[in-house]
């Protein structure tokens, strides 16, 4: 028995130790909405890094990087990549500091020179968070040669200091966080609250800050929060300094604008993209019809609706600008003074919505599109399609009318992908489309009076997901983009690498994933964006959000566009102005010459080749 006590008393006391250290690193940490304080101007968080780990395996990008053909494809750039086994280290570095939340605060901007507090909490090990911050304390010091390190206290936490010029970077562990800033005086102040918060000089109780996270999904992976009246007041003045001030009415929208916030949930296989735009005072605006849709067929992946506005208001800069940039765009306003319009007009004759739908047969070597415009005056929308078409000069355009339609087609462009702008006029629709066929299909469809896409079972349960628009929105089917895309362009893409020698280091070209390893994890992406009387609120929902779509695709034309970008700047950037044309040069006709009368033919040329007449117009559709 007396053997047994001491044993009972070593256990209770570990017992208490323990629950005295964990209930430390669980009770009294303090959120980094704590620790910001409130007149922070930027703001970045992460709520909680180990939920947010947890999460990614089920999202469908997840689930994609997993599959076996996708996982052995990036076997060998993941083996000779510097940048892949620079990520896989850190990864591993981090597990083993066991993250809790980060954030970066900006507090102020001093000329060209921000000044942040910015951390991590962490269960790990303060030598493993060391390892971890490593290899940039190096290359800060690399460098900055000259730079001086010191230590410092504030109370009982250590201060590391490295100073370079009028640059001071502290770092500091206090509690269970890592805090780094350029500001001194802030960081003392941020540490002195490590313990139990600012209180209501934190961020977190900020009318400004919980009216605008309050639209965002409760418990997400990332949240982005800006308070923006200084920086407008900001950029207003550096506009005003360099001669460039902005239109009054452009200067109230902006000093309207209170803050922005943002954030991503991960949701099990889908991601949630918020962004709120606090704006008190808006009118609020009616549900968006989205009439476009009407034109939409079993081939539509892609579909986006907006406002237009009712009247269309350009200060004489950004004329001026249109007309140096804009070929043609001197003729058409001549056109539309000849028919007693303005630009300005514009609304009168279209709106109040304007339409994109994009259509992907299969085995179709590329998509087709339509545009869409609602009528608001037929007469008027009429005198200012003919003055486009007979505007912008060139060769003329083919008219025709028939059933309550009017249809203007261009002549064909000639070139390695052709097309012929087609527009279809009527009471109700003005339809744009790059070739007549698909203009026509879409009226038919019009007639038809049946919405294939939004009578699709897949179209209603996506648009759930996010709040009714009023101002935009947009739907993609992901899985027939990839299919289409993808499937079409695979073969050439591993062609092209199996000719690149420097491609060949890092990826196996005979190992591309297939189609249906990418495709059956996605699902279609929606958009919606909607005005209220406190301000902007934008949604997107999907395996990659509307918005990730949009970057990626500027991302890969950027990409694709690179070689001819580089031997245009090796070249001299040398450009030619014909280049930009849509449609061969043509001479314009005088006024009292039939429109396909041939001009005074130009000098001989025995490389020259006779140039084809255009085709007469097809014949307008049957309606």
């Amino acid at each position: 028995m007396k053997k047994v006590i001491p044993a009972v008393i070593v256990f209770v006391a570990i017992a208490a130790v323990a629950f005295l250290y964990f209930n430390k690193r669980t009770v009294h940490h303090v959120r980094a909405t704590e620790l910001a304080p409130a007149d922070t101007i930027f703001f970045a968080h992460f709520p909680d890094l180990r939920r947010t780990a947890e999460r990614w395996p089920k999202t469908a990008l997840a689930q994609i990087g997993a599959e076996p053909d996708v996982k052995a494809f990036l076997a060998k750039p993941r083996a000779n990549a510097p940048q892949m086994k620079l990520w896989d280290q850190k990864l591993a570095q981090l597990e083993h500091v066991e993250p809790g939340e980060a954030f970066v605060a900006v507090t102020s901007i001093e000329g060209n020179s921000p000044r942040f507090i910015g951390g991590f909490s962490f269960a790990g090990r303060k030598a493993d968070v060391d390892a971890l911050l490593a290899e940039s304390r190096a290359e800060l010091k690399q460098n900055w040669p000259s730079g001086k390190s010191d230590i410092t206290m504030q109370g009982r936490t250590e201060i590391e200091t490295f100073t370079y010029q009028d640059t001071t970077i502290g770092e500091a562990f206090c509690e269970d966080w890592y805090l780094v800033s350029n500001d001194m005086e802030l960081l003392r102040r941020t540490i002195d609250a490590a313990g139990h918060g600012l209180g209501e000089k934190g961020l977190g109780q900020s009318d400004l800050f919980r009216k605008s996270t309050a639209r965002l999904p409760a418990d997400g992976e990332v949240v982005l929060f800006a308070q923006v009246g200084s920086i407008s007041d900001r950029i207003i003045s550096l506009l005003v300094a360099a001669g460039q001030a902005p239109d009054p009415k452009q200067t109230a929208d902006l000093k309207k604008i209170q803050a922005i916030a943002a954030g991503t949930k991960f949701e099990d296989a889908l991601m949630h993209d918020t962004l709120f735009i606090l704006s008190p005072g808006n009118a609020p605006e009616a549900p968006l019809a989205q009439n476009a849709l009407a034109l939409s067929d079993a081939n539509t992946f892609l579909t986006y609706s907006t406002g237009l506005p009712a009247s269309i208001d350009m200060n004489d800069t950004s004329l001026g600008v249109f007309r140096a940039m804009v070929p043609g765009f001197l003729g058409f306003e001549s056109a539309l003074t000849a028919k007693g319009l303005k630009l300005g007009d514009f609304g009168k004759a279209f709106g109040p919505e304007f339409g994109t739908l994009l259509g992907w047969a299969p085995g179709a070597a590329q998509p087709s599109t339509l545009l869409s415009m609602d009528v608001r005056n037929s007469a008027t929308a009429k005198s200012f399609v003919e003055a486009f078409t007979t505007g912008l000069g060139g060769a003329a355009w083919g008219h025709e009318e028939k059933d309550g339609v009017t249809l203007f087609q261009s002549p064909p462009a000639e070139g390695l992908i052709a097309f012929t702008p087609t527009i279809a006029l009527t009471d109700h629709f003005a339809v744009i489309g790059f070739s007549q066929p698909d203009v026509l299909a879409g009226l038919a469809q019009l007639k038809n009076g049946k919405s294939a896409i939004a009578s699709s079972p897949a179209f209603a349960q996506a648009a759930k997901a996010v709040g009714p628009p009023t101002s935009g929105f947009g739907y993609i089917d992901l899985k027939t983009l990839v299919e289409r895309s993808y499937g079409t362009l695979r073969p050439f893409i591993a062609m092209s690498l199996a000719f690149s020698p420097d491609s060949a280091k890092y990826i196996d070209a005979g190992k591309l994933p297939s189609t249906e390893s990418i495709s059956k994890h996605l699902s279609p992406a929606v958009y919606s964006q909607s005005v209220s009387a406190d301000g902007t609120l934008i949604e997107s929902v999907g395996p990659l959000t509307f918005n990730q779509v949009v970057g990626v695709a500027l991302g890969g034309a950027v990409v694709a566009a690179f070689p001819m970008i580089e031997n245009a700047v090796s070249g001299g950037l040398k450009l030619d102005p014909s280049s930009l044309q849509l449609t061969p040069p043509a001479s314009v006709p005088p006024q009292n010459q039939p429109p396909n009368t041939p001009s005074e033919p130009a000098p001989a040329d025995p490389a020259a080749q006779p140039e084809k007449p255009a085709p007469a117009p097809s014949p307008a559709p049957q309606l």
